[in-house]
């Protein structure tokens, strides 16, 4: 009796991949491996599964309360890993803090977060990304920035932004405001989320006089060019927010020399969702998705809680999300059909020739099921195959099995 095909579910916010969406997927990893490879990225891979309090030393409690924990049989309590950066931080920290500095390393890895399913959000990520550790300068978080621009124009995507914020000017003008630890986190939700509404009303309950709820609630218009730039300058309330705004002007003028300005713009209302960036921050955005692409910025205590002090950099590319993007741009790929079709009764031949058009780079398809000559031809006209050779026995060869078997 054959099983009920609906007893086979997967859980929610995973999926399966069918033969050419798999490998979609495989040529987009390994056509941005090669990029990283040509900036001088290393690959690196970390487990899957790691313990709870390495991975959440300092991703904030929104993430917390996003894992995937349980108990090993020693009692201790593991987590499938939520994000890249971290299990880096460790690596770095624990197995490559003797090497020389800088460090360029990057990863193509599934992570996991306890998310309410919907399009563009799974629990099991792909994320495809990089991490530049031992450099604190301008010029570094120019160089990723322009290394996810480069990622995501070979991926195919034609209309996509990066935009930028800087975490320092936003903690300027927190250091100004007499509020808790806890009210200034609650601020920094509704500015990331771009909640005027909420963040109006918050700002009015806790008595904040004019001048500073004027400030929070225009920080997250400041977007644009380097225009908006220049006319977020009355952000500057002190010497923190002055200088992450001289910090971004630094990036954009290295960004330029890239030639890469017209994929970023500034968005002082960017501040990313986990506590460990300290500058620079930015996300991805392409036409058609209202949820980023990639992101990433500056960590530079991250490490420190780990015991290995060093500034560090880097982003992440949501690859599925990537693909959504281009099905909803471009006609949907099918999977690629083999070059030649060889089938037949000459074993020795069909084996020959299917090495040797291999070797030259065809995709050949070997017959297994023994089919005769026009059932080999109907077949390889279904698939859609061009090329379909039959080998058969010769007269010669056929006469001298007869005698081997008399």
């Amino acid at each position: 009796m054959a099983k009920d095909r609906s007893l086979l579910p997967i859980p929610a916010g995973m999926r399966d991949f069918l033969p050419g969406e798999a490998q979609l997927r495989r040529v987009l990893e390994n056509k941005w491996a090669q990029l990283y490879t040509s900036w001088s990225y290393e690959e690196v891979m970390t487990p899957t599964v790691e313990y709870l309090d390495v991975l959440t030393i300092d991703t904030g409690e929104e993430m917390a309360g996003r894992l995937f924990q349980f108990f090993d049989r020693k009692g201790h309590i593991m987590v499938l890993r939520p994000e890249m950066t971290t299990p880096i931080a460790r690596l770095m920290a624990s197995r490559l803090y003797k090497d020389t500095l800088p460090q360029r390393l990057f990863y193509g890895a599934n992570v996991f977060r306890y998310d309410e399913p919907q399009a563009g959000r799974q629990r099991e990520i792909f994320q495809s990304g990089v991490e530049l550790i031992g450099a604190s300068s301008p010029l570094a978080d120019a160089e990723v920035i322009a290394l996810a621009v480069e990622a995501l124009r070979q991926s195919g995507l034609e209309e996509f932004q990066i935009s930028i914020g800087q975490i320092e000017v936003f903690n300027g003008i927190m250091d100004e405001l007499p509020l808790s630890p806890e009210d200034k986190s609650k601020i920094r939700d509704l500015v990331a989320k771009k909640d005027f509404v909420s963040l109006e009303e918050f700002l009015q309950n806790h008595h904040l006089n004019l001048e500073q709820a004027e400030l929070l609630l225009r920080l997250p218009t400041f977007h644009g060019g380097k225009e908006a730039l220049e006319e977020a300058s009355i952000l500057a309330v002190n010497e923190k927010a002055r200088q992450g705004l001289e910090n971004l002007h630094q990036v954009y003028s290295a960004l330029c020399l890239y030639g890469v300005e017209e994929y970023v713009a500034f968005d002082l209302g960017v501040l990313r969702g986990f506590d460990y960036y300290t500058g620079i921050v930015f996300e991805g955005y392409t036409v058609g998705l209202g949820f980023p692409i990639c992101g990433g910025g500056r960590y530079d205590r991250l490490l420190s809680q780990v015991g290995y002090d060093c500034p560090a950099t880097g982003f992440a590319i949501g690859l599925d999300r990537v693909l959504l993007a281009l099905s909803r741009n471009q006609q949907p790929k099918t999977h690629t059909k083999p070059d030649v079709l060889l089938g037949g009764d000459d074993l020795v031949e069909i084996f020959a020739k299917a090495a040797r058009l291999r070797a030259r780079g065809f995709r050949v398809e070997v017959d297994v099921l023994g089919r005769q000559e026009e059932a080999l031809k109907a077949y390889g006209r279904e698939r859609g195959i061009a090329d379909i050779i039959y080998f058969a026995l010769s007269p010669r060869e056929d006469a001298d099995d007869v005698k081997k078997e008399a």
